[in-house]
């Protein structure tokens, strides 16, 4: 979560930008860009109004993992509950390009993002947000960004940058190449490798199993190259049964922005560039 940095008796504003690159089963890729600029009160839940308009990612501590929550109706209503209206607003035109290291010929690749209506979540939130209009149009993995907006009545005009991470390479699970196809035995803990990132930029890496009901686990660590999905968690009876199962594996960088931007009290960009296998889970054969 971005940190509350504000004095207790003024609101809040605070911007998330997010950059999701996903390369799936099939090699395909797709990239989306969004940007949403929230204003609430201080006595709001910031954790909870960040997973309303969908810009928190939950995580468990290094080295741990957790069930995913599953969003049930009663479970929104009381999340609705505990919060104050939220106001998404808008700060102008909002475009995301490559910071060119050397001049290069031709036009620096850039996407500009599209401004939308938030749908209405129980009359709470109101405004607009950002998001690129093409999920198909690439951004290179590894490069610098710049993301600008033109400003506006609320927010000043302004600028920030940040790195990207590679994306993930030579996963493998057990073994084996995640785009091959895994096969998890139900209660056996899995390794994982991967190609380890530079340690001194923070990456973290995330891993989500969801099974054949959709129920899932996610289990966090560091960009170290190795770790190991514990087999308590991969049983049928967590992840809804045997069967077909998906296995996603994340790299996340995140890095703070806003002090001194006029108009906001703090934001995030964040990086998420993630490989995507298919897997099934069978029983397990001692």
């Amino acid at each position: 979560m971005v940190d509350d940095v504000v004095d207790a008796s003024s609101g809040l504003t605070e911007g998330v930008v997010l950059v999701e690159r996903i390369v799936t089963n099939d090699g395909a890729t797709q990239t989306n860009v969004s940007a949403k600029f929230m204003r609430l009160s201080v006595a709001s839940d910031a954790e909870m109004a960040e997973r309303i308009v969908g810009s928190r990612l939950d995580l468990p501590r290094l080295g741990t993992c957790m069930r995913l929550p599953s969003g049930g109706a009663g479970e929104k209503a009381t999340s609705l509950a505990s919060l104050s209206p939220i106001e998404l607003v808008d700060v102008g035109d909002v475009t995301m390009r490559v910071k060119a290291a050397t001049p290069i010929s031709g036009p620096t690749p850039s996407v500009p993002l599209a401004l939308r209506a938030f749908p209405d979540v129980g009359d709470l939130v109101s405004g607009v947000f950002y998001t690129s209009p093409d999920a198909a149009s690439d951004l290179p993995a590894g490069d610098a960004y710049v993301v600008d907006w033109s400003g506006s009545s609320s927010i000043d005009r302004s600028s920030i940058e940040a790195d990207a991470p590679a994306t993930p390479e030579d996963v493998r699970v057990g073994g084996v190449a995640l785009t091959e196809g895994i096969t998890l035995e139900d209660g056996v803990s899995a390794p994982v490798r991967w190609r380890s990132g530079d340690p001194a930029k923070g990456d973290l890496i995330f891993i989500d199993v969801s099974g054949p009901s959709g129920a899932a686990v996610r289990c966090s660590f560091k960009d170290a190259g190795e770790a190991l999905v514990p087999g308590a968690l991969l049983r049928a009876a967590q992840l809804g049964g045997h069967g077909a199962t998906a296995i996603a594996f994340h790299r996340v960088r995140r890095r703070g922005f806003a002090p001194g931007l006029a108009g906001l009290d703090a934001g995030e960009i964040r990086f998420d560039l993630s490989v995507v296998g298919r897997a099934v889970l069978a029983p397990h054969t001692p």
